[in-house]
Parts: structure tokens; sequence; C-alpha cells
């Protein structure tokens, strides 16, 4: 048996293991981004009503490491753009990923954290923020960081 064939199997196993994420496996995960972490107006004091209704949860991954789909109850943190879509994935812009990129410009952020009584305590800020952006699209949160004001 000629070595080629092997040789040829093994690099068509490395390339899909090291493929880039899909558009479509990106707008799926930049919509769930928009579902926990972007709001066109929120006060701090609506932080417990808020997560609740956008059924935010911790979450833990599979045992094959591929999702992030096993509830693990409340997030003890949850920070919230005050933007619309536009303007966050503005951030992304000729960013194919994935990369961790800090935006340009301040955001206003309503930042919850979970209380010893169960709800949400926020607080208001004006800060840059760090995302993961893939294929164009923010897709992950990671910090938000103190900017110029």
């Amino acid at each position: 048996m000629s070595i080629f064939p092997v040789c040829l199997l093994v690099c068509l196993l490395l390339v899909q293991v090291v493929a880039p994420e899909t558009t479509e496996e990106s707008e799926k995960r930049f919509r769930e981004f928009v579902r926990q972490h972007i709001i066109e107006a929120m006060e701090p004091n609506e932080c417990t009503t808020v997560i609740a209704k956008k059924s935010i949860t911790k979450k833990v991954r599979t045992k094959d490491r591929t999702k992030l789909d096993e509830t693990k109850g409340p997030k003890n943190k949850n920070t919230f753009i005050i933007a619309n879509e536009n303007e966050v994935k503005a951030i992304c812009h000729g960013q194919t990923g994935p990369k961790k990129i800090r935006s340009a410009n301040n955001f206003k952020i309503v930042v919850c954290n979970l209380t010893n009584e169960g709800r949400y305590k926020g607080r208001k800020d004006y800060q840059i923020i760090e995302v993961e952006c893939a294929n164009n699209l923010p897709v992950h949160f990671y910090d938000q960081i103190k900017g110029n004001e």
C-alpha cells in the first residue's frame, strides 16, 4: 500500500479539525450573543427582570466539549451592552477571526451581579468592551475595560 493515500486521509482529517467556523455557525453564535448581551435600553434596577425574561443561565460544556448547553443555574455576572446590533457588529468589521477584539469606543453597559438573595444588582458604566469575533460577527463577550471617559 502506498503512503500517499494515508497521508491524504490524515491531511483531510486535520483540515476538518482546524477548519474555520462556518458563516452559519457564526450567525447562530451571534444570535445567542445578542440574546445574552445586547439591549437597546435598560436601567440597572432591571437586571433580575431582564435576565429572567431572556432566560440567561450559567452553562457548562457537554461531555464531548462541543456545546454549552447543560444548564448549571444562575450566572454570577452578566454584562449588557446598551446599543443596537449594528453598533456592536461594527467592532468586528474586517475580523474573520476567531480573534479577541477591543472596541475602539466606549459603550454604555449595565453590569448585573448576583446577590446572596438570588436577585441581581446592577450598575451602569461607560467602558471599552472586549469580544470574540468570527466571520465579522461578535460571538462571545469577554470583558469590559475602563476606557476614556
